[in-house]
């Protein structure tokens, strides 16, 4: 979950009072007595490095429309209410910057700034820096905690105890440090490069497959399909069946041991056939061949392409002013579009579900029997109602990890869904 500071400074201070312990306090007590000067300055370097990819990341801005934006034909017309224009696709409005970004990532508080298509390069040079030198230096630091543990049997008089104070204190700060940023570089290179994903994106996907069986979902994207083509949803079918089928099985896993749980005494094989007869005899808006597998994701071109869209080519890599490509609004579909039987834009249901299903779920009383137990048939509907996630809105929805739109700096506040549509095709 993304730190908020009441102070935006606040973000800005810890990161400089940790660089600058870590790289000069190091280097004063411990790496000049036993480095040589050839490594002390490429060390330095490598800490001036992070100082200026820091500045940058800071002061870039991540991209904004421009102004006037109209979406093209296929595409989600929203609107947003602070900054008065309408948004390109994978845009959003930061509460924090107060502007519409570009290809949003998330707002990084440590920089005070959101990271987005413009600085995205700037930010993973940063993050890449701190990572090296931190990595080396905690090498260093380790190489003088075995050598005090070999020394230990030495008189305290040959030790130097200032050395040994700076080792004992820089060290557990550097490895936090170390494996934080790696952790933190590992999930940009995860998503954006392999997924080809911003951390909004890759939540929205989450939530996507969460709500994935919902009436509710299901019957935004019908209507959205009917907008944009003129017709009704054709009928889904899976390119994979056996994802379907282990779905399937994993939710009817998911029900067997909330059956353990209360205490029934009806036989598994049972369950299975009355559970599978109240599913055929109950009509769903929800497709039967269909699986989360089978949605595509527009902007996934590819490990070396995605890459390239985000970085920019090799040669740009290290320059300090190395930018993207593209202009961060206009994303042309990755080929597997024509294999998409949704035929929609990025996310299916328009990220917002404003149809209401009647919920034909009985209360809870209604589903005990005489002796205060739940029928085996009755789990699936009362697991899908109690599930507190399935049907809330984008607004309120969170991931695993507790985290919502807000988490990511999204101002969901400047969304107005009733200016917000698709554009048709004819």
């Amino acid at each position: 979950m993304a730190v908020e500071f009441q102070w935006p400074w606040v973000g800005i201070a810890i990161p400089c009072v940790l660089i600058s312990v870590l790289s000069y306090g190091s280097h004063w007590f411990v790496l000049r007595h036993h480095m040589d000067k050839a490594d002390q300055i490429k060390f330095q370097a490598y800490v001036s490095v992070i100082w200026i990819t820091y500045l940058i990341a800071i002061w870039k801005n991540p991209g904004t429309p421009p102004k006037n934006f109209n979406p093209k034909v296929g595409e989600w017309r929203r609107w947003c209410k602070k900054c008065e224009n309408y948004k390109p696709e994978r845009t959003h409005h930061c509460r924090s910057c107060n502007q519409c970004v570009l290809k949003m990532d998330h707002h990084c508080p440590w920089t005070n700034n959101c990271v987005g298509h413009e600085n995205f390069p700037h930010f993973l040079r940063f993050v890449v820096s701190v990572v090296v030198t931190t990595g080396w230096l905690l090498i260093e630091l380790f190489k003088r905690l075995v050598q005090y543990y070999e020394d230990r049997n030495l008189p305290s008089y040959l030790i130097d105890k200032r050395e040994m104070f700076a080792v004992i204190f820089l060290l557990p700060i550097d490895l936090f440090v170390f494996a934080t940023i790696t952790i933190l570089l590992g999930r940009c290179i995860i998503n954006l490069i392999f997924k080809g994903m911003t951390q909004i994106e890759v939540w929205e996907k989450e939530r996507i497959e969460q709500q994935f069986y919902s009436e509710r979902m299901w019957a935004q994207i019908r209507q959205n399909y009917f907008k944009l083509y003129k017709k009704p949803l054709p009928e889904l079918t899976s390119w994979n069946h056996d994802s379907r089928y282990y779905d399937e099985l994993a939710q009817k896993e998911d029900e067997l041991d909330e059956l353990e749980e209360t205490q029934t005494s009806f036989e598994l094989h049972e369950h299975q056939l009355q559970q599978e007869e109240h599913n055929d005899n109950q009509e769903s808006l929800v497709p039967k061949s269909f699986t989360m597998d089978d949605i595509v994701f527009p902007y996934d071109y590819g490990l070396w392409s995605n890459l390239i869209q985000a970085c920019g080519y090799p040669w740009m890599w290290l320059m300090p002013l190395g930018g993207p490509r593209g202009n961060g609004y206009v994303f042309p579909p990755n080929e597997y579009v024509e294999e998409d039987q949704l035929g929609l834009p990025w996310p299916p249901d328009g990220g917002h579900q404003e149809i209401s299903v009647i919920n034909n779920q009985p209360d809870f009383d209604d589903l005990l029997t005489d002796d205060h137990t739940i029928r085996p048939q009755d789990l699936g509907p009362l697991r899908r109602r109690l599930d507190p996630r399935l049907n809330l809105s984008r607004k309120e929805w969170m991931n695993e990890m507790g985290e919502t739109l807000n988490d990511f700096g999204v101002d969901v506040d400047a969304e107005a869904y009733d200016k917000e549509d698709i554009i048709p095709t004819n």
